[in-house]
């Protein structure tokens, strides 16, 4: 897991993003200049395997302890490794680190299943990207 930082670092983390939550779905208009992934109070992070970029999301603080999950993907051809498993434990470590005592995730509907296998639970079913969270020890 790095803390993006360097410009090699950002553009892994908007190609990462870009092509697996937007090309790969048919949508356009991903803002590799986006201001919230600039925030103080946001971590974009990558996550690496030797020196290949395999994966990046974005932790976001908030005043309350809580951490919100953002725009996690991981490259199409390393899906279903462990991979997004391993980035999970990482990002709920540095949260603790962080003093954040609940995270929540928008999750894609095709993620649910995956988040439900790591402890998170269903928090408002009825948006188009439920609502999950996971208190963390």
């Amino acid at each position: 897991m790095v803390r993006v930082s360097s410009q090699p670092d950002w553009e892994a983390y908007h190609q990462i993003r870009r092509h697996v939550l937007f090309d790969l779905r048919g949508l356009s208009g991903y803002d590799d200049h986006h201001p919230d992934d600039r925030k103080p109070e946001h971590i974009p992070l990558v996550f690496t395997d030797g020196a290949e970029f395999v994966g990046a999301l974005r932790l976001d603080l908030t005043a309350n302890k809580n951490g919100v999950v953002r725009t996690v993907a991981i490259v199409a051809e390393r899906q279903r490794q462990g991979i997004g498993r391993a980035m999970m434990t990482a990002v709920e470590t540095l949260a603790m680190a962080q003093e954040v005592v609940r995270l929540e995730t928008y999750a894609a509907p095709d993620a649910v299943g995956f988040y439900s296998k790591l402890g998170w639970e269903i928090v408002d079913a009825h948006r188009p990207n439920p609502l999950m969270a996971k208190l963390l020890k």
